[in-house]
């Protein structure tokens, strides 16, 4: 008798195994990867808001935000590339760069733990204009522009040429992963 119970067992669990597998991804929940597509289509849609890119202001001496259009996308890592490529292309609108036009992304990464590792070739140090309020903006203007634009990202470490820097230009301690800084931004 405890075989047969077995077998009914083993049975009933082989044959909701095959249903559950032979059924299409609709019948268990699922989207079909064209739903997935459109879904995620939606999603860049709705979205589409501005994204504020923090430069200096002249007149302040602090940072200042400067709406632009950037593509939303589901991968945020790319998303923060564009970011931090329109930071280094400079402001539009009568703020000042707070990178050297030189400077180049090398690479950027984020972790799971929402580090965003921002790699930045070594102009972004030769030829920064140094003293300490500049550098503080410098640094700031990619730690707030990313934090501030997207979900999931809670700090910012920067490198250079792909090592671990102590600062940019002397003064800055870049040493760790950074917060937003609000205290910055006017």
């Amino acid at each position: 008798m405890k075989k047969t119970a077995t077998r009914i067992g083993v049975l009933g669990l082989l044959g909701a195994l095959i249903v559950f597998f032979g059924a299409g991804p609709e019948s268990r929940g699922q989207q079909r990867p064209a739903d997935r597509r459109a879904a995620s289509q939606e999603t860049v849609q709705e979205s589409s808001g501005p994204v504020y890119l923090y430069f200096a202001d002249p007149e302040t001496g602090y940072l200042s935000s400067e709406a632009r259009r950037i593509q939303r996308t589901a991968d945020t890592a790319v998303f923060c590339q564009k970011i931090t490529e329109a930071l280094i292309a400079g402001p539009e609108n009568g703020l000042m760069r707070t990178l050297p036009g030189k400077t180049e992304l090398r690479a950027l990464y984020i972790t799971g733990g929402g580090i965003a590792y921002v790699d930045f070739n070594g102009e972004v140090s030769e030829h920064h204009p140094g003293g300490v309020r500049s550098e503080l903006l410098s640094v700031y203007s990619v730690v707030n522009s990313l934090i501030l634009n997207t979900d999931g990202i809670r700090a910012v470490k920067i490198l250079v040429n792909g090592k671990e820097a102590d600062t940019l230009a002397g003064h800055v301690d870049i040493r760790l992963p950074l917060k937003a800084q609000m205290l910055l931004v006017r």
